[in-house]
């Protein structure tokens, strides 16, 4: 349910900054990753459901350490906790994912789920109908994304390389 966004053929890109500190290629590609998931950060927040409006702020962007440039777009609970009007708290990622995959009999039959459902609740009718509307979040800014990346990883690689080129 996140965005994820990899950087392939960062061989070049290591050999050029080898004379560097190790791994520093990695700051540059990292903040350009982030710039660039904003729009869709943006999207994601905006086709949220008003009914689950309260859910918005979980959705965050997060980088990763490793091998590869990696940033994560999507809802992560940390620190948030979706308290409903009877006072329950909820995990907003299962909020998130439930209203977009949906439940029970109404489960979106594209999605590949990592459990079929269970025999108690096989014949079980109704459940939450799926909204996707993530993924139609995501699809529509992409192309915005990737332009945005192209032009703040230039930046940010120029800004790194004029900050290390005298020492």
């Amino acid at each position: 349910m996140s965005a994820v966004f990899t950087l392939e053929g960062t061989e070049n890109l290591k050999r050029i900054f080898a004379e560097f500190p190790e791994e520093g290629f990695r700051k540059p590609i990292n903040a350009a990753f982030r710039k660039a998931g904003k729009p869709v950060q943006q999207a994601m927040i905006s086709s949220v459901p008003n009914s689950l409006a309260g859910v918005r702020k979980a959705i965050k962007i997060k980088s990763y350490r490793s091998e590869l440039p990696l940033v994560a777009i999507g809802p992560f609970k940390k620190g948030v906790m979706y308290q409903n009007r009877r006072g329950i708290s909820w995990n907003p990622y299962m909020l998130l994912y439930w209203f977009n995959y949906g439940t029970l009999a109404n489960r979106l039959s594209g999605h590949q789920f990592v459990k079929a459902r269970g025999r108690k609740t096989a014949h079980y009718k109704g459940g939450i109908k799926p909204g996707e509307f993530i993924e139609r979040a995501i699809n529509s800014s992409l192309s915005e994304a990737g332009k945005i990346f192209g032009e703040e990883a230039d930046k940010e690689i120029m800004k790194f390389l004029d900050k290390n080129a005298l020492k």
